[in-house]
């Protein structure tokens, strides 16, 4: 490389100055953690531009450094997020984007002052996070975890659609889906199609399609006679998308355009009930189950209405009860209040509630994303492990599950393990005239079920 007194053809990108430093001086894991998870933390669409500059900035210096280590490490928390919080998962596949092309920004300056430079392959964050995330997807399959796979299979599709990953990247990968698919295998198909849906809504759909194969990959799934209806339906589903794209349109339906521009302003209601029926079908079949969700959870937090939870719990399928706790979860750590807390442990604590979420072990999975990352989420809400474990306590989980949970969270260095468990510990062990008592509830026979609870509302 180049000396670090060679001037920079242009430095004006950066959002924030920062004091010179040498080049050799190593760069602090625990500070940068701490500065990739909070901006993880903070984003949202309307600071997506200042969030992904100050994400870049630090990935720039990264590979400046020629740190390998610390270019790893931001593509593990990038893919931990994506997988943790998947609603968010354009974002933060965006702030990658925004962070390669930084890079090859910077290269390419670099080279306008240096003819001999060529940088360092081996620290690059675009290798860093294509290996990170093709790796954390393989081990994925070969678990099992069908949540982990269909969140990775997503952000595979949208970084090929940003331009992050090349079609070359995933071809393998692209390969075994289809060879897996053939043997009938329901988890490789579904991931398959997770992948796909993103690609098909992009303007860049026909030429991937084109560069993967797709079209002979699926005439090849459907020509087998051995494969499910299931897998037979999804796959010609797929095709008929992957023949005829349908581009993400900036605005939801010709009805939001219209009323931007105002172009049609003679719409009867008869039509702008089929023009949002149309833009639900092209959002796909999950999207309004989770936005009724996240309605419904905002919803909850702003009524303290029990029994209407209650009831669009019994709505759901047993399958997808957890996915309505995890944003009633997530909606509280975000928050940072305690008061909303008590009131979803009051809600998680009545025998009714837990009659129709403690199903088949569904109900950890509602938990198990985020003690993951609350070493993460305690940066920008210190209140966030005594939060978890006022919801945590309630549940009625038995002690090794409790402690099976906290291990998700181990951070090196770092007792975050005993910090939730002692937590947990305190709020178990309090006085009977505390005003929130977590203990585990009485299944008494002679009471109403439906109104039996030892909790009481904190506000």
């Amino acid at each position: 490389m180049s000396s670090p007194t060679t001037p920079l053809a242009s430095f004006n990108r950066l959002t924030f100055s920062q004091p010179w430093r040498p080049w050799s001086q190593p760069i602090d894991l625990v500070l940068l953690r701490r500065s990739i998870c909070g901006l993880l933390n903070r984003v949202a669409g309307a600071t997506l531009d200042r969030t992904a500059g100050r994400f870049a900035e630090l990935v720039v210096r990264g590979e400046r450094c020629g740190d390998s280590a610390s270019l790893e490490a931001c593509s593990r928390w990038v893919v931990q997020r994506c997988v943790v919080d998947s609603p968010r998962l354009d974002l933060f596949a965006k702030m990658a984007q925004r962070a390669v092309d930084e890079a090859e920004g910077d290269d390419l300056r670099w080279r306008s002052v240096d003819p001999y430079y060529l940088g360092d392959p081996t620290a690059s964050f675009q290798s860093a996070l294509r290996t990170v995330l093709l790796a954390e997807l393989q081990l994925a399959f070969t678990l099992g975890q069908a949540e982990k796979v269909y969140a990775l299979s997503a952000t595979v599709g949208e970084l090929l659609v940003l331009g992050v990953l090349a079609c070359g990247d995933v071809q393998d990968v692209i390969n075994t889906l289809f060879e897996e698919t053939v043997r009938d295998s329901d988890l490789h198909c579904v991931a398959l199609c997770r992948m796909i849906r993103r690609v098909v809504s992009s303007t860049e759909a026909f030429q991937i399609v084109h560069k993967l194969a797709l079209l002979g990959h699926i005439g090849g799934v459907l020509e087998e006679d051995t494969i499910s209806l299931k897998v037979r339906y999804m796959m010609m589903g797929v095709l008929d998308q992957c023949i005829y794209p349908r581009p993400r349109d900036v605005f939801s339906s010709d009805l939001q355009r219209s009323e931007v521009y105002g172009l049609r302003e003679d719409l009867d209601e008869q039509d702008d009930t089929v023009e949002l029926t149309r833009a639900r079908e092209r959002r796909g079949p999950e999207a309004p189950a989770f936005d009724q969700c996240l309605k419904e959870a905002q919803a909850f937090l702003t009524s303290h209405d029990n029994n209407k939870a209650e009831a669009f719990c019994k709505s759901l399928r047993p399958k997808s009860r957890h996915r309505f706790i995890h944003l009633l979860l997530h909606a509280v750590l975000t928050a940072g209040d305690e008061t909303d807390a008590n009131l979803v442990a009051s809600f998680l604590s009545q025998l009714c509630t837990r009659a129709l979420l403690q199903v088949n072990g569904y109900l950890v999975r509602a938990f198990e994303p985020l003690v993951t990352i609350l070493e993460d989420v305690v940066l920008d809400n210190p209140s966030a492990y005594h939060l978890m474990a006022i919801m945590l306590s309630a549940v009625g989980f038995f002690q090794a599950e409790i402690d099976d949970l906290a291990s998700h969270i181990v951070v090196k260095e770092n007792p975050a393990r005993d910090r939730l468990l002692e937590e947990v510990a305190a709020l178990n062990a309090a006085p009977v005239d505390d005003t929130f008592r977590l203990s585990t509830v009485v299944e008494d026979s002679s009471e109403d079920e439906g109104t039996s609870s030892d909790y009481a509302y904190a506000y």
